[in-house]
């Protein structure tokens, strides 16, 4: 009864192992990702101000947006 026990515990120790490692990125990649996020330049929306990275920023004639809403809106105002 008691080496069922422990058996079972061990088998659910070793399946909890397995999907944690399924789930979890890889170390090396998500470092990366993170330093790269954290040094990604800001750039401001000239519609509503708010900042976004530049790699996601609409650029149109020189000037960052946000969104494709905020480019029209711009457009309106002008």
């Amino acid at each position: 009864m008691l080496f069922r026990f422990i058996f079972y515990c061990m088998l659910a120790y070793m399946a909890w192992r397995f999907v944690r490692w399924l789930v979890a990125p890889s170390p090396g990649r998500s470092n990366r990702d993170r330093s790269a996020r954290r040094n990604a330049a800001m750039v401001r929306c000239q519609t509503c101000g708010m900042f976004i990275t530049e790699s996601s920023a609409l650029i149109v004639g020189g000037r960052d947006f946000c969104s494709r809403q905020c480019l029209e809106r711009k457009a309106r105002r002008a």
